[in-house]
């Protein structure tokens, strides 16, 4: 189940990565986004608050803090925002994570989603299969298709006319449950399924150990990263466009002074903490240490989303397009991350590069104040 979710996110935002940007006419980032009425095209929107309530005529992508999207969409809908609240009717498929994730639509397609918690309403209607992932997550609607859930609490009340693969900690089929399908479950103890519950098909057990479904970091991660890098941009522009740009016009010298900064800095803040006098001054440097590492990562996030662009020949000029395009590029190295070694290298590599980066343009930036 978890390799289902990560196929169908991965190649779903792959087909978004080259659709043409020049595709998505209406655009939008703010702190606080409110839409209504018509758009007749694509809409993406990045945002802390956003609410759309509106028909919109194709795909939507929206990220941010606390999301609410509702009233008609005749194409995709891409969410990942700390708080995601989904309405209305879409007409095709539903992709979305998030801290909280709340359902109450009408969805034409398949519904992918990743989660601390999920609650899928009763009024919930899915055209085709769901895929779920979370903490604790509660469906209670219609899926005309499959459904698999991995959850630490799972809760089955709905209408599931499939098969349904559930994997968690604590499982539960609720009175007023119909699985028209089979029903197989991976737990350390037995479900509790309610005498009223109706299984048609076959009911198979398999105990297993439980654990947090990992598969799902990736998802969470790429949320994460996707808005600590619009709050950077949104605070500090120039800072880190410059900072990008030095990687593209001498990615090695970059490299070689985040790869010094990365080894010696500890080492030096760690000399610093076993002395009497220099202990503050350590812990200090310790903490900027780990501060330069999220922001080395950042830089080079969006060193990735701009060089993705170029090479698709896309434009990225607006801060709308190149927020997009970061957030694609995260969300795909999201799923890098999941492959041992390579993920963590390539993450210890891009961290490098970005803190060389970074301290270069403020090694300029102090010069050029300084007037050196």
């Amino acid at each position: 189940m978890n390799k289902q979710i990560s196929i169908i996110m991965l190649l779903s935002l792959s087909l978004m990565l080259i659709l043409p940007f020049s595709s998505f006419s209406a655009q939008e980032v703010g702190e606080t986004v409110t839409k209504h009425g018509t758009v007749n095209d694509d809409y993406y929107v990045v945002g802390g608050t956003v609410d759309i309530d509106a028909d919109i005529a194709g795909d939507v992508l929206v990220c941010g803090g606390d999301l609410s999207v509702g009233r008609h969409i005749q194409s995709d809908l891409m969410a990942c925002g700390g708080s995601v609240n989904i309405r209305g009717e879409i007409l095709d498929d539903v992709r979305t994570a998030g801290g909280g994730i709340y359902i109450d639509a009408n969805i034409g397609d398949d519904l992918v989603a990743a989660g601390g918690v999920i609650n899928v309403s009763s009024g919930t209607s899915i055209g085709g299969g769901a895929w779920l992932a979370g903490g604790d997550v509660h469906m209670a609607g219609t899926i005309n298709q499959g459904l698999s859930i991995e959850a630490g609490n799972i809760r089955v009340s709905g209408t599931i006319h499939g098969d349904v693969e559930l994997e968690g900690g604590e499982i539960q089929i609720l009175e007023g449950a119909l699985i028209e399908g089979s029903l197989h479950y991976k737990s350390p103890n037995e479900a509790k399924i309610h005498p009223d519950a109706k299984i048609i098909g076959n009911v198979t057990y398999e105990q297993v150990e439980w654990g947090p479904p990992h598969k799902a970091y990736g998802i969470f991660f790429s949320l994460t990263m996707i808005v600590a890098c619009i709050v950077l941009f949104l605070l500090f522009p120039g800072f880190t466009m410059s900072s990008v740009g030095r990687i593209s016009a001498d990615p090695w010298k970059s490299l070689g002074v985040g790869f010094v900064l990365l080894f010696v800095t500890p080492i030096a803040a760690v000399l610093l903490i076993s002395s009497v006098l220099g202990i503050w001054i350590g812990l200090s440097v310790l903490a900027l240490f780990f501060v330069s590492l999220l922001l080395g990562f950042l830089i080079s996030c969006f060193f990735l989303g701009d060089w993705g662009a170029r090479l698709l020949h896309k434009d990225v000029t607006t801060s709308g397009r190149r927020l997009f395009s970061v957030a694609i590029a995260i969300i795909l190295f999201g799923f890098i991350q999941l492959i041992p070694v390579i993920g963590g290298l390539l993450t210890l590599a891009l961290s490098m590069l970005g803190v060389g980066a970074g301290a270069l343009q403020l090694h300029f930036v102090y010069r050029q104040t300084n007037g050196m």
